[in-house]
C-alpha cells in the first residue's frame, strides 16, 4: 500500500512538472510564429526627385540668385547596401553604405532666336544612412522609419550645353568640386512593404523623403545651398 501511494506521489509530481514545461513553451512558440526575428542583408536602388533650395551667404557678400533661382528639380539615382536587424519585438535597426547623389537642372529658351543653355548638376556622397524602423508581420512587413545620413562629398558635375543664334550646338562639363563642403548631414523618413519567400530571398518596396541640415555649399561661396529629395525604392533581400 505504501509502495502504491509513493507510486502515486511521484507520477502526480512529474505530470504537474510536465504541464508547466508544456504551458511556458507555448506563448514563446507563438510569438516566433507572429513576427520575423531574423536578419536580412539588401541591396536598395532608388530614385529621388531631388529639389534644390538656395539662398543669399549673407555672411560673405550679398549677391543676387539671379538665373539661379529658376533652376528647378532633378531626378537622380542612389544605390544602397546595408543590414536590417531587430532589436526588440517591434523596432529594428537599418544600418548601410550608400552612393547618395542630389542634383538640379536649369533650361532657358530664347523666344527670338534658336538660343538656348542647359544645364544639369549632380553632388555625389558616400552616405551611411541609418535608421531606426517599426515593422509588423513575417513574411509581409510593413515598417515605418526615421534617422539620419552622414554623407562624405565624392564629386561635383555640372553639364552644360547650348546653342547659339545661328542654331551651332555645343556643350561642356565642370568639376569644380572646392566649392563644396567634404561633409554634409541629412534626415531620412522611409515607409514601405517587405515580402520574404519560401527561398529567403524577398523584396522590399519603400517610399523616401531625405532632408539636408547642412549647406553644401563652403563659407565662401556667394550662396548656401539644400537640397530634398522625395521617391522610391526597389531592394533585393536576403535572410539569414
Amino acid at each position: 500500500m505504501k509502495s502504491l501511494l509513493l507510486f502515486l506521489v511521484i507520477f502526480i509530481d512529474w505530470s504537474v512538472q510536465a504541464q508547466i514545461i508544456s504551458t511556458s513553451t507555448n506563448p514563446s512558440s507563438k510569438k516566433n510564429k507572429s513576427r520575423d526575428s531574423t536578419s536580412i542583408v539588401y541591396f536598395d536602388f532608388q530614385q529621388l526627385n531631388t529639389r534644390p533650395t538656395l539662398t543669399q551667404n549673407t555672411a560673405f557678400l550679398t549677391v543676387p540668385l539671379g538665373e539661379r533661382a529658376n533652376e528647378t528639380a532633378l531626378k537622380v539615382w542612389s544605390y544602397q547596401v546595408g543590414l536590417c536587424s531587430p532589436i526588440s519585438k517591434s523596432l529594428s535597426f537599418d544600418g548601410g553604405l550608400a552612393m547618395t547623389q542630389t542634383g538640379e537642372q536649369y533650361s532657358w529658351n530664347s523666344t527670338i532666336t534658336d538660343s538656348s543653355y542647359n544645364y544639369t548638376t549632380k553632388y555625389r556622397y558616400f552616405g551611411m544612412p541609418l535608421q531606426l524602423k517599426y515593422q509588423t508581420g513575417k513574411d509581409f512587413v510593413f515598417f515605418i522609419g526615421a534617422g539620419v545620413v552622414p554623407q562624405l562629398f565624392q564629386s561635383y558635375q555640372q553639364a552644360i550645353s547650348w546653342t547659339d543664334s545661328l542654331g551651332n550646338a555645343g556643350k561642356k562639363t565642370l568639376n569644380d568640386e572646392s566649392m563644396c563642403q567634404s561633409f554634409v548631414l541629412s534626415a531620412l523618413a522611409s515607409t514601405g512593404i517587405q515580402l520574404h519567400f519560401k527561398s529567403n530571398y524577398g523584396l522590399r518596396f519603400s517610399f523616401y523623403y531625405r532632408y539636408q541640415f547642412t549647406n553644401t555649399y563652403g563659407p565662401y561661396q556667394y550662396f548656401k545651398h539644400y537640397s530634398t529629395g522625395i521617391g522610391g525604392g526597389v531592394a533585393l533581400t536576403r535572410k539569414f
